[in-house]
């Protein structure tokens, strides 16, 4: 009977143990959709009042306290419903994707040639062909169709042309044709003899399937301060350093800057010193201007993007006075916030930004943006940064807001494990007893 008693004990002082611990040290995890998870906002004003893709440039003061990805913006309507987004990164892109193709059914026809193309199976998307023909001197129309089944035809463009003229002080010649955006299978292409220069249907001797990508980028630029120089010496030469703040941590790829000189050529040095431990060029060059050029603005284009609030610039002038820079406007790829309204707009929208621990959305919008994207969606402007009055921050541990309880645990701990082990030890001496 005292050995069962001994038993129980030791259960109840090993749960007892167990729950104070858990108790303690357990920690919820509870998903935070309040608004108050953000320290500040700015307010978002759709220029219509009707359903629609709608886009906003998020500007340099909400990127100076965002993420640097900007996963930490949160878009909400007045009733605070979140509406998802996606962010566009507005870049020159000009790119080309050879498609794997089989070329058959090669023949004439009358006044044309013709060949049939199989993409294979799910091909993905194409929109322009190169198609190589035999001769010069000649202007060909191209006709492409596009066909699922290879027995149904559809005209995807009835007018392409192609060209090549040669003379004795060079050559000119185009061989690539465009069509809407398509995802058929087969192609069909026809070219027609230069009615011209061609007296009989010409020869196809090659067709090369593409996907061409290409988009006009857009810049975010904002004026700097012309800050004041100091003079030093580079490798032994006179020169001068501008240290460049500006006006917050934000994407950056290009300096302007406005100069006074009327004519100069000075080697140049950008560096990269927001973390005195890693600093680094960003740009280097030479800053030239003729005499009888125009007066325009020179560009420092930079090595690639930085993400940085303070740049150094620097410029060897060997016995020359310093450059008399007037301006200086940088610049970036913009970030193009779109999102969608389904319904008239709850006024105020409202954009949340500046917790660098909130987790990224991961929205499904912007995996289909580039469908939904058929045109520009309509501009909306911002407001000033606004502190959030409902922010409140988030806790630390509870550990650390109450670090003696560790103390408590190990005392209860060690009580409990002493409690066990007493008990242990007297049921151990009966036993021996009896």
């Amino acid at each position: 009977m005292s050995h069962k008693k001994a038993q129980k004990a030791q259960i109840i002082a090993a749960t007892a143990l167990l729950i104070i611990v858990t108790a303690i040290f357990a920690v919820a995890v509870v998903a935070q959709t309040s608004v108050s998870v953000w320290p500040y906002y700015v307010e978002v004003t759709p220029q219509k009042s009707s359903p629609g893709m709608y886009d906003v440039i998020v500007p340099l003061p909400v990127m100076d306290k965002a993420r640097g990805d900007l996963a930490d913006l949160r878009l909400f309507d007045s009733a605070n419903r979140e509406i998802p987004y996606a962010i566009r990164v507005r870049r020159d892109v000009a790119e080309r994707r050879d498609m794997t193709a089989r070329i058959f059914n090669a023949a004439t026809s009358g006044p044309a040639a013709e060949v049939s193309i199989d993409l294979g199976d799910n091909p993905g998307e194409h929109n322009e062909i190169d198609v190589a023909t035999n001769g010069t001197n000649f202007r060909r129309q191209v006709i492409i169709e596009g066909s699922d089944s290879g027995t149904e035809w559809r005209t995807l463009n009835s007018s392409g042309m192609i060209f090549s003229f040669a003379s004795l002080n060079g050559s000119v010649a185009s061989q690539r044709v465009t069509y809407p955006t398509s995802r058929y299978r087969y192609l069909r292409v026809r070219v027609l003899r230069d009615p011209v220069t061609d007296d009989r249907a010409p020869q196809i001797t090659n067709v090369n399937v593409t996907m061409a990508v290409r988009e006009k980028g857009m810049l975010s630029s904002w004026s700097v301060a012309v800050p004041s120089y100091q003079l030093l010496r580079n490798q032994g030469e006179f020169a001068t350093t501008w240290v460049i703040d500006l006006g917050g941590r934000a994407p950056c790829d290009r300096l302007k800057l406005e100069i006074a000189d009327d004519s100069f050529s000075r080697p140049f040095q950008v560096f990269a010193i927001d973390d005195p431990d890693n600093v680094h060029l960003v740009a280097s060059g030479t800053l030239t201007r003729y005499t009888g050029d125009e007066p325009k603005p020179l560009t420092i284009n930079f090595n690639q993007e930085e993400y940085v609030r303070k740049l150094r610039l620097q410029v060897t002038d060997y016995s020359n006075p310093t450059l008399g820079i007037m301006s200086i406007e940088a610049s970036a790829p913009a970030r193009q916030l779109v999102f969608e309204l389904k319904e008239r707009p709850s006024q105020p929208l409202r954009l949340f930004f500046g917790n660098p621990t909130v987790a990224a959305p991961h929205y499904d919008f912007e995996k289909e943006l580039a469908v939904r994207l058929s045109t520009e969606p309509a501009d909306s402007s911002l407001g000033a940064v606004i502190s959030n009055p409902e922010y409140r921050p988030e806790p630390k541990p509870f550990t650390e807001r109450a670090p003696w309880l560790i103390y408590l645990v190990l005392a209860a701990s060690s009580i409990a494990l002493g409690y066990v082990l007493f008990s242990l030890a007297r049921t151990t001496t009966r036993m021996k007893s009896a």
